[in-house]
């Protein structure tokens, strides 16, 4: 009877790893469908994910984000440098294994919310869509987009559920940023550069906050839901100056105007 080699003993350092490499390929998951996804790919035992994702959040390569945000875990600046300078390491079958399943799970988290595409109008040279998440009764994330780019405005409608994820991300990550660096308001300025309709309070802990980003291709009236006033404040502050409304524009022009086929590569 020929002798079996024992299954490969897979180290702790290779489990964090495999885990920053999941959520990296999913964009944005939260603790259980990242179960779920290691569990089916057969990457881990629930232990070992466990005492690995309280590491990785510990050690700043994992983070939660706030508000309608805050169950999902993305990978911070600290978390993309150790996967660019180990995560060779990782075996070949385990990254392709991950990258080849990671399409269908998006699909599948996707269906999961409220994510909606929708033209407000079309016609030659003047092209505006509404396109939203919804996680609940409020959007999480409302776009108004407008553009004179019939390819673009294609591009975006067709494949937003695709890139819903990424925009989502980027957006709570602005934010984020945003009450970070936001100086404490003097009383006299509390309420420049905010608009009387940019900020809806809903309840104490679901404000949404609306900035208008203009760049060279297109326009977006963006409106995200966050945990306070301070927060809303503080993104619609920062995205007042046009250097950051452009470049905001631009990311998010970025990531609309992707065919779907990019994503499949």
């Amino acid at each position: 009877m020929p002798l079996q080699s024992p299954p490969r003993k897979v180290s702790e350092t290779e489990n964090m790893l495999r885990l920053l490499l999941c959520v990296d390929t999913l964009e944005s998951v939260t603790p259980a469908q990242l179960w779920t996804f290691v569990a089916e790919q057969d990457l881990m035992d629930y232990v070992s994910m466990r005492l690995c994702l309280h590491q990785l959040l510990a050690a700043g390569e994992l983070e939660t984000g706030e508000g309608a945000m805050k169950e999902q875990l993305v990978v911070t600046d600290r978390g993309r440098e150790a996967l660019t300078l180990f995560g060779e390491r990782l075996p070949t079958e385990v990254r392709q294994r991950v990258e080849l399943a990671a399409p269908a799970f998006r699909g599948r988290i996707s269906r999961t919310r409220q994510i909606r595409a929708a033209y407000e109008m079309a016609r030659p040279e003047d092209y505006r869509l509404n396109l939203s998440v919804w996680d609940g009764d409020l959007p999480t994330v409302t776009l108004r987009m407008a553009t004179d780019s019939r390819t673009l405005a294609s591009n975006a409608l067709r494949s937003f559920e695709a890139h819903a994820a990424e925009v989502t991300t980027y957006l709570y990550r602005l934010a984020e940023a945003a009450l970070q660096n936001a100086a404490p308001a003097q009383p006299s300025e509390a309420d420049a550069f905010i608009p009387p309709d940019a900020i809806r309070e809903h309840s104490a802990a679901e404000v949404t906050a609306r900035v208008m980003l203009v760049g060279r291709k297109a326009r977006f009236s963006a409106e995200l839901l966050l945990p306070s006033r301070r927060a809303a404040e503080a993104l619609i502050r920062a995205m007042e100056p046009r250097p950051e409304s452009e470049a905001a524009a631009a990311k998010l022009t970025e990531i609309l105007g992707k065919p779907l086929r990019a994503r499949k590569r």
